[in-house]
């Protein structure tokens, strides 16, 4: 059976980049953006990278980007791959003023990369799989999917690392928006793992974004 490649944007280092797509460095929004702290140690969070709306390819709107944190504290033990606990932080900001926000004392910025849009495919019905119900087939797709897909991207479903592990967000699943590899960026997301952004369906939503880590 012929398989369905769903069309998507692979996330790729590139200079010069598209504006406000990021990794490291200092935030660099198109509006005011508060610095975010941990929920759980009270400390400033660590800049992971950022994401802006771009028509046709990243829908973000209202928003003009968002900004991903989380706590990198060494001092303490915080729950930095939870979407749930306050130790990672999607800061969405609207249209306004540009701002450049310098990390507070303490915090050591990542290396800066910048970053474009490739066209990619992936098999998203391999991906979507249930592992648990699968068939020694589909689990062959599902292995042969995830060695083809990219580890960064924005569109398509996750790419899971550890596991199905959709947040959801007013009594509903969340819609997937990106995904970032952390290799070769050097980003703390457990042994060469991956982060994914997720959006609440509800546009009212007081807190519309969220973020989790798996680790490999």
């Amino acid at each position: 059976m012929p398989r369905s490649l769903a069309p998507l944007w692979a996330l790729v280092p590139q200079r010069p980049g598209v504006p406000l797509l990021k990794v490291g460095g200092a935030p660099q929004a198109a509006g005011p953006l508060d610095w975010p702290t941990c929920e759980m140690c009270g400390k400033p969070l660590r800049f992971l990278f950022q994401l802006p709306h771009v028509e046709g390819r990243l829908d973000l709107a209202p928003y003009a980007s968002v900004h991903v944190f989380q706590c990198e504290n060494p001092d303490s033990v915080c729950f930095r791959w939870d979407p749930e606990e306050g130790a990672n932080a999607v800061v969405p900001v609207t249209a306004g003023a540009p701002s450049g926000v310098e990390p507070p004392e303490g915090v050591k910025p990542y290396a800066e990369w910048t970053l474009g849009f490739e066209p990619a495919t992936e098999d998203t019905a391999a991906l979507s799989v249930d592992v648990n119900e699968a068939s020694d087939e589909e689990l062959a797709a599902l292995d042969r999917a995830q060695a083809e897909a990219p580890e960064s991207k924005v569109g398509g479903v996750p790419g899971w690392l550890n596991g199905e592990a959709m947040p959801e967000c007013c009594d509903e699943p969340m819609h997937f928006v990106a995904q970032l590899a952390a290799m070769p960026y050097g980003l703390e997301f457990g042994d060469n793992g991956r982060g994914y952004v997720f959006r609440c369906q509800r546009q009212d939503c007081a807190r519309p974004f969220r973020f989790l880590t798996q680790g490999a």
